[in-house]
């Protein structure tokens, strides 16, 4: 039976491992497709940018050129002089010369005609006259009422547009095109407005005497400049747009035969090519063109106007030769795959038999593994003194070891799908599900001390709680482990419970001693506690700053009873017995393991900053935090205390003191936090004056 499903497995397999090829090669010949294509987007960028590039620079050129033109007409010498008669006699109500006007026409209608500002087949200049036809090419000039003063044939008046335009250039002295309009013959031709100056004045602080309006043909002039000189395409196509309000205006005639400013679009539309273009000049993409043909297009910004310059291509001309060489290399691609399939199933297929004899040896060996690892798994689970839970996310046992289902009077195997609650009771199954609750959140392990009832035993554990995370399931697990150490915490209470008597025995030790320091170190530890806990220092450093606090003056028990009570000045004998208290209270605690820094605490009270305390001159960081803190609540307390040799300070004075010595003997983070205790937290006294 074996035999016989072992060449089916092998099938199984080399079509799985088939399919895979297949897919990791249709992955890679897309991919390289792909970069074919994105490399010839990227040439037809550079091409097309080129391209856009000369084309606006040619007509920047142009538009220049013809503003340069009337900047020569209207700083002609002559002509200025002349049309300064003209609009402003020398004297109200003289005419100039019949010559002199004669002049100016003529020479006007010279420079007209020299650079295109007029039709060639009208060369007569006229007078302020209404004409039967409109030219395409023409230059007048108009006065300050906007009159038309001199001008090429086939002009009309000034509609209320071009009113509007004069009055502006009149108003700011600067040049500016009109627009690029279709006229009275239904002709696209662009106007030119140039300011004309008074000669020999300043143009910065003067208005202008009036305008010379140019119009030319755009059909003769302008569109040409975007004419294909190319052979090598022929799709490619430049065109002039700009957007009025909501629409797209195509300036320019268009490949499809349709005429200048004839086609419009509405500007909103995302997926067209000038759209997108206007919405973001110089960018490269490819989208649909105004005929729906999908094109490559790029756009430039023109100078002084409102129009964009667009180069675009059809994408099927742009890419054809790329289209025919992935074409190629697709084919070739996928028939080399085939190929490749074919001799990896046929080798699959021949070694798939001596692979599987060689896999089965090895499962039976791991087989044999696990289950020698299985056992040993449970004989640890077994016999381990703690409690194994492991929960799924509704709290329901997955798994208990033996320990803890002898402390229910259960099996293991009894317990597996029960509640939490039916096995450990609602009061200690509620501790724990919102432990559970928040591992389960924030997926971090937990470790609690918990006193829990199972099975009507109270005892304390310290309890693990881990999120787990079992194969298969969507939900988090929990695992959960209790080690009891109800006797450790009563020992530790126990243990804590002596110390505090040790430390009260030695504290009335002290009192009795000294009577002048009675009850000095219980207030020094209360002020202290106070102080540490608004520094928010943590519970182990609150625990050695209190029980240093309480012994601090154990050293006091060594200096004879007659120099605490002296009520004269000391002698320097007397002095160096008093600064020697340190050194007694280290040589009676020094046997004592206490958790904490508390003896160096108790040697480093009369340490300052500066390193002008005592016994070791310590300085800035090299005194530990709770140090520091028990020298200023020391030096306080001392300072409101009475002592044999002097009556108590205000608390007033004490604190000025203390904030005079601030930074210097004492950290100002300490006394800025005492201060907080005595004005708040203890309730300030009235101070006396």
């Amino acid at each position: 039976m074996q035999e016989k499903k072992q060449p089916k497995n092998s099938l199984i397999i080399a079509g799985i491992l088939v399919f895979v090829f297949t897919l990791l090669g249709l992955w890679a010949i897309i991919r390289l497709t792909g970069l074919e294509k994105k490399r010839d987007l990227a040439n037809w960028q550079i091409t097309l940018g080129i391209m856009a590039d000369s084309r606006a620079n040619e007509v920047n050129r142009w538009l220049d050129q013809q503003f340069a033109v009337l900047r020569r007409l209207v700083g002609n010498g002559s002509l200025q002089f002349y049309v300064q008669q003209i609009i402003e006699p020398p004297e109200p109500g003289q005419q100039p010369e019949l010559g002199q006007t004669t002049y100016v026409r003529e020479l006007f209608c010279l420079e007209a005609e020299r650079h295109g500002f007029s039709d060639k087949e009208q060369t007569r200049p006229r007078i302020k006259a209404n004409l039967a036809f409109t030219a395409n090419n023409s230059l007048t000039l108009f006065g300050r009422n906007r009159e038309i003063i001199i001008t090429t044939p086939g002009v009309s008046e000034p509609d209320s547009k071009l009113s509007a335009g004069i009055k502006e250039v009149l108003k700011n002295g600067k040049p500016a095109i009109y627009d690029l309009f279709l006229n009275e013959n239904n002709h696209p031709v662009i106007g030119f407005l140039m300011p004309v100056f008074v000669m020999h004045k300043n143009k910065s602080t003067q208005q202008p005497i009036g305008v010379i309006y140019g119009v030319k043909d755009a059909d003769q002039h302008l569109f040409p400049l975007l004419a294909s000189n190319s052979n090598s395409t022929k799709s490619d196509e430049t065109t002039l747009i700009e957007k009025r309000g909501e629409e797209i205006i195509y300036l320019s005639p268009l490949a499809d035969k349709t005429p200048a400013l004839k086609k419009i679009l509405a500007a909103n539309a995302a997926d067209l090519a000038a759209a997108q273009a206007l919405e973001s000049p110089g960018f490269f993409g490819e989208l649909p063109d105004y005929s729906g043909t999908a094109v490559l297009f790029t756009s430039r910004r023109l100078s002084g106007v409102d129009w964009l310059l667009m180069e675009k291509i059809n994408v099927d001309e742009a890419l054809s030769e790329s289209s025919h060489h992935q074409k190629f290399l697709l084919s070739s691609l996928l028939l080399a795959l085939f190929l490749t399939i074919i001799s990896i199933a046929a080798a699959w297929w021949h070694g798939s038999s001596i692979r599987e004899q060689k896999a089965l040896e090895k499962l039976k060996i791991k087989s044999r593994e696990l289950e020698t690892q299985t056992n040993l798994l449970n004989a640890i689970n077994d016999n381990i003194t703690d409690f194994i839970l492991l929960l799924d996310h509704n709290y329901h046992l997955i798994f208990t070891n033996y320990t803890f289902a002898a402390r229910v009077s259960a099996g293991p195997e009894d317990l597996t799908g029960k509640s939490l609650t039916s096995v450990m009771g609602p009061q200690s199954a509620e501790i724990i599900k919102k432990l559970c609750k928040k591992i389960t959140k924030q997926q971090l392990p937990l470790t609690r001390e918990l006193m829990l009832e199972i099975n009507e035993i109270i005892s304390t554990f310290s309890a693990a709680i881990i999120p787990v995370t079992l194969h298969g399931d969507n939900e988090p697990s929990i695992l959960i482990t209790l080690h009891d150490i109800t006797r450790l915490q009563a020992e530790r209470l126990e243990k804590q419970r002596l110390t505090e008597q040790i430390i009260n025995a030695l504290m009335r030790a002290i009192d009795l001693h000294d009577p002048y320091s009675a009850g000095h170190s219980a207030k020094v530890a209360e002020i202290a506690e106070h102080v540490g806990r608004e520094m928010n220092l943590d519970e182990d450093s609150l625990a050695t700053l209190s029980t240093a606090a309480n012994l601090c003056n154990l050293g006091k028990l060594s200096i004879p009873a007659d120099i605490l009570t002296k009520t004269g000045r000391l002698t320097a004998g007397e002095q160096k017995i008093i600064r020697r208290e340190s050194f007694s209270a280290e040589d009676i605690l020094k046997e004592i393991d206490f958790s904490g820094p508390v003896l160096e605490t108790i040697m480093q009270k009369h340490e300052f900053l500066d390193g002008s305390g005592y016994p070791a001159g310590l300085k800035d960081d090299e005194i530990i935090m709770p140090a520091r803190i028990l020298a200023a609540v020391n030096s306080y307390v001392a300072m409101t205390s009475p002592r044999a040799y002097r009556d108590e300070r205000t608390v007033k004075e004490a604190i000025e003191q203390l904030f005079q010595d601030s930074g210097i003997k004492y950290d100002r983070q300490v006394i800025a936090a005492l201060f907080n205790v005595i004005e708040n937290v203890l309730g300030r006294p009235e101070l006396k004056k």
